[in-house]
């Protein structure tokens, strides 16, 4: 004999599981404190996106304001190799690329580059300032005169 209780749950378990199955993510208010990693297939860390708040567009957009771009050497040491700063930025998760109009601020061990309109692209390691560039390198360029 099968009781009310295990017959409501028969009837309505496969419904729960249909609803949870199609549910998306989708929210209209900013996401405080963002934070958004990325690993490599060793599960190494290669970049951390963060900011003090974000607006998700979509899966493949969010918006971001007060980034801190943090890229990792992907090795087991987690050595951040550089860090990207902006006051707001654009990120394409699945593309793995951050993209602004805003300030940028560039910093690793050997240079500093500031300007506007940029771009990151993660896969190449590869940013792009397109106006006001500055560029300061910490490097010693020896004989560069000569």
């Amino acid at each position: 004999m099968t009781s009310p209780l295990r017959y409501l749950l028969l009837i309505l378990l496969p419904g729960a599981a249909a609803l949870a199955a199609s549910t998306q993510v989708s929210t209209t208010k900013p996401i405080i404190n963002f934070s958004l990693p990325s690993f490599t297939a060793e599960g190494f860390r290669t970049w951390l996106v963060r900011g003090s708040e974000a607006q998700y567009v979509n899966p493949d957009r969010i918006d971001v304001k007060g980034l801190t771009l943090s890229i990792f050497s992907g090795k087991a040491d987690g050595k951040v190799d550089t860090l990207i700063l902006s006051p707001t930025a654009t990120v394409l998760p699945a593309d793995t690329v951050a993209t602004g109009t805003d300030t940028i601020r560039v910093i690793n061990d050997e240079f500093e580059a500031t300007g506007s309109e940029w771009r990151y692209a993660h896969k190449e390691r590869k940013v792009t300032i397109d106006k006001n560039v500055r560029v300061s390198f910490r490097a010693e360029f020896k004989d560069i005169l000569k």
